[in-house]
């Protein structure tokens, strides 16, 4: 028994290469089809590859590099961003596992990433994800704390409405409209001591500076329409 459960290791570790090797393979024909030039694209793969080895997502950086592209960046320049995310999302990943979710999904990453990208420490990453429970909240609420900081509410405040906003129950909808919340009362000239207080305290949730506009224009970009709340039930409106 012992020596079949050695030759059975002993064979999954030779697939591992095999493996991410595919995967590199899948990412640099996904860059060159988004019109990547191969060179380019073969030096995103092997950065996946070796990010992947890591427990990081792909997907992510692949995103990035099309982006850059998109935007006309140099090419080494792609590449060192992409090293970059992939080293973020490598400490975004170890955050989310400190929160106790032991396998974190993707999503959870990248929005973890983003946001320590935007200002957010890695306690405040581990705040937001043990306050949502789940992966499924997890990616929004990290998004929703990234924009917030963003705003110029700062990553502590940002960090606390969202908690709060968790803790109190908030539906899926009321959490994604808390940048267009905290935006309408900054118009307003609050400074963002008040509108912390005024958004911990559950102010906005009702006509006044609720900000819910029918284009959600201010809706983290990373969070689609149609999420789901705990009830399974999409918001959209």
């Amino acid at each position: 028994m012992n020596r079949l459960r050695r030759s059975a290791i002993a064979a999954g570790l030779l697939l591992v290469p095999a493996v991410l090797a595919a995967q590199g393979a899948g990412i640099e024909g996904r860059l060159q089809t988004r019109g990547l030039p191969a060179s380019l694209a073969h030096r995103v793969a092997v950065v996946a590859t070796a990010a992947a080895a890591r427990g990081v997502p792909d997907g992510p950086l692949a995103d990035k590099a099309i982006e850059g592209w998109a935007k006309q960046v140099p090419p080494d320049r792609i590449v060192v961003a992409v090293q970059h995310f992939a080293d973020q999302m490598a400490s975004a990943r170890t955050a989310v596992i400190d929160a106790g979710i032991e396998s974190p999904p993707g999503p959870v990453i990248a929005a973890a990433a983003e946001a320590m990208r935007s200002g957010m420490r890695a306690d405040q990453v581990r705040s937001v994800v043990q306050a949502a429970g789940e992966g499924a909240v997890a990616a929004p609420g990290l998004s929703v704390a990234a924009a917030l900081s963003a705003q110029g509410l700062g990553s502590d405040q940002a960090t606390k409405i969202v908690v709060g906003a968790m803790h109190s129950h908030r539906s899926m909808a009321d959490l994604l409209d808390l940048p267009s919340v905290a935006r309408v009362m900054h118009d307003q000239g609050m400074s963002p001591g008040d509108i912390e207080h005024r958004m911990m305290n559950g102010d906005g949730d009702g006509d006044q500076g609720s900000g819910r506009s029918g284009d959600r224009g201010d809706r983290p970009s990373s969070v689609p329409p149609g999420t789901h709340d705990h009830d399974g039930h999409s918001h959209d409106r």
